[in-house]
């Protein structure tokens, strides 16, 4: 029974475009009436009109009797409180994943994205046709569709888009016009966009497209005087890895000579904290420590140097001993446990992670696959990425997708949920991965890509990116301004 529960509560929530966690389930599966809860809380969700896609505890537990309320007070969730700093992971994303590599899987990974995306763009259009029964339809004839792109190729005056949803495959022509050149030669590969079509000639002609996009959202400040540090990409290990840089920063926040340092409560780390060995080709030669190992026990006596009062947030990256694929799992316990002899307060997270740290939500993501946005994109190159990475950091937020291209350079799991898609409106999107730093707002998300503490690398130096050395970024919980302090 509780099985069948578990698995119709779910289906629900699935058909409406939400998704439950873990927790909330188990508040569901506890109530008197979880079906009419579970309905109550997505209209409680549709009328707040905020984005959301995740239904929580916390949406659950504002429903409930008063009576509940006090009978829940254990909560297995994993929330760290610290004085008045909570801290709270979606533990959705501390998996660890096996897959069989099936067709059905791949199917259910596909539908999963296209259902949670066009989900998203149903609501913005008001309605969608499904392309079975628009293609029906005679010449004249014009609808909303949403699809996910299979193909793009660009001829002399269009760009042409095989597409397809549950029901039927098509072309979409989209002709170089002025208003639809541009975003049509951004839409990504394998995303989910919307499309205004006519027919023509038993030909879909594309009038306007449409990406899910994130709604401008609006940022109430909080009574909170604490900063985030966002860092990324130490790459310990590596000949390149400027020591004397990374000391500077320890220095610096474990003296407290400066008011901003003496405010920071949380360090988040979004991956690649070791160089690590045998990641590409000839790496041997660039390392100056060849042992994992050995670069975890450095890296947990240069962390043992930040203050008692900060906590570190850590996740992985494609440089870290773990599966490649994404979502990837937090460090193995191993690796953990070297890390913990720093003596210093660790959460580890996998990659992405959800965190939410006093109500305020930060999405981490260590972004490996902007290399595939990069270099499918018109226009971008790594060359460009001091002028071009803001952009790019948009383009995923406009697609609500953290890897949109499958099969490219970033290996993907084709798991029954697709857990990179970007479900809710974060207050903050921190990646690394590109060792370019950069802090800007878009539609009130503050975007944030931390750099590194790695000089340029030979395959950098042949890409002519110039990495940005030496930066931590300072988001301030109570208004979300942004510092980057420089080290060099």
């Amino acid at each position: 029974m509780r099985e069948a529960l578990t698995r119709r509560l779910v289906e629900r929530a699935m058909r409406r475009g939400y998704t439950l966690t873990r927790r909330a389930l188990e508040l569901l599966q506890a109530s008197e009436s979880p079906i009419e809860l579970l309905d109550e809380a997505i209209r409680e969700l549709e009328r707040g009109k905020a984005g959301l896609r995740l239904i929580d505890e916390e949406v659950l537990r504002r429903l409930l009797p008063e009576q509940s309320k006090v009978e829940s007070s254990e909560e297995p969730r994993r929330v760290e409180e610290d004085m008045d700093l909570a801290i709270e992971v979606d533990d959705r994303y501390l998996g660890e994943w096996r897959i069989r590599g099936s067709a059905s899987e791949f199917r259910s990974y596909f539908r999963s994205r296209y259902e949670k995306l066009s989900k998203i763009l149903r609501e913005r259009l008001g309605s969608a046709s499904e392309l079975k029964s628009f293609i029906r339809l005679g010449d004249g004839r014009e609808a909303y569709l949403t699809a996910m792109i299979l193909e793009k190729r660009e001829s002399g005056k269009a760009w042409i888009l095989r597409v397809d949803d549950p029901s039927a495959e098509a072309t979409i022509i989209v002709p170089k016009v002025r208003g639809l050149e541009e975003l049509a030669g951004r839409v990504l590969p394998d995303a989910v966009a919307g499309f205004k079509v006519v027919k023509r000639d038993k030909s879909l002609i594309a009038e306007e497209i449409i990406l899910p996009d994130i709604p401008p959202r609006r940022i109430e400040k909080i009574r909170q005087d604490a900063y985030v540090c966002l860092l990324s990409d130490i790459h310990l290990g590596s000949k390149h890895f400027r020591r004397d840089l990374f000391e500077s920063f320890l220095d610096w926040i474990n003296r407290g000579r400066d008011p901003e340092a003496k405010r920071i409560r949380v360090v988040v780390v979004a991956g690649d904290l070791i160089d690590g060995v045998g990641v590409y080709p000839s790496q041997d030669k660039e390392l100056e420590i060849k042992s994992v190992k050995e670069q975890f026990e450095l890296l947990a006596k240069l962390l043992s140097e930040i203050p008692d009062r900060v906590k570190l947030i850590v996740g992985p990256g494609n440089h870290e001993p773990l599966q490649k694929a994404l979502p990837q799992p937090p460090l193995p316990e191993k690796y953990r446990k070297i890390l913990e002899k720093s003596g210093k307060r660790m959460i580890f997270i996998g990659n992405p992670a959800w965190i939410r740290i006093c109500g305020r939500s930060f999405l981490v993501y260590h972004g490996q696959g902007l290399d595939d946005v990069i270099q499918s994109a018109p226009g971008f190159s790594h060359s460009s990425l001091n002028r071009d990475i803001g952009a790019i950091l948009e383009l995923l937020l406009r697609h609500r997708h953290l890897c949109p291209i499958y099969g490219e350079s970033t290996p993907i799991l084709p798991l029954e949920e697709d857990l990179l898609v970007i479900h809710e409106i974060p207050h903050v999107f921190h990646s690394g991965h590109v060792h370019v730093a950069y802090a800007g707002s878009y539609r009130g998300v503050r975007i944030v890509n931390s750099g590194t503490w790695q000089e340029q690398t030979g395959y950098q130096r042949s890409a002519g990116l110039e990495p940005t050395v030496g930066t931590a970024v300072l988001v301030n919980l109570g208004d979300l301004s942004i510092k980057v302090r420089r080290f060099i």
